[in-house]
């Protein structure tokens, strides 16, 4: 196997090159990857993740022009590749039941009381129809300031997991 590799690495060109954003993206990585998840810490604070009656549900018509317009590069940016943009029209696609979503997709949002630029959607883990998460998007009408989800991978902040990245693909983007 050792003997094949050689041989591949000797004779075939490489299968990518660097990019010049590649060593930006490598410097935001690093500098990202010390801090803490802001919007976990402003949901602790105020004590806002199990906290029911600190939210009201909306309809998402109600912040749709107060939350920011993205196009798939932004969308790519905030995951930083495309495994949660797949996941994210997957879970839009489960909401609408049908794949062209050409119907509206039924997303029920919670907006805070205390914190009104603050959303949370609650989402059904693809994996067990008996969990439910809760992706929270902290927002101004120009970007997205922060995410949380409750799920396993939903703290960080490098990227974002699937159900943030359908709640903002479909907000920002789909709409």
């Amino acid at each position: 196997m050792s003997i094949a590799c050689t041989l591949i690495n000797h004779y075939l060109p490489p299968m990518t090159r660097s990019k010049l954003e590649d060593e930006e993206i490598g410097v935001q990585i690093m500098q990202l990857r010390q801090q803490k998840n802001k919007i976990q810490l402003l949901l602790e604070e105020n004590n806002l993740i199990k906290r029911l009656p600190l939210w009201k549900i909306i309809n998402h018509t109600e912040i749709i022009d107060d939350f920011p317009i993205m196009i798939q590069d932004d969308l790519g940016d905030l995951t930083f590749g495309v495994f949660q943009l797949k996941r994210a029209r997957s879970y839009a696609e489960e909401r609408c039941s049908t794949t062209n979503l050409t119907s509206g997709v039924a997303y029920s949002v919670h907006r805070c009381k205390v914190i009104p630029n603050l959303i949370r959607i609650p989402t059904q883990s693809a994996h067990s129809n008996r969990v439910t998460y809760h992706p929270t998007i902290h927002f101004t009408d120009q970007a997205i300031l922060g995410w949380w989800c409750d799920c396993f991978t939903g703290a960080r902040f490098l990227d974002c997991c699937s159900h943030i990245a359908s709640a903002i693909w479909s907000l920002s983007y789909q709409r």
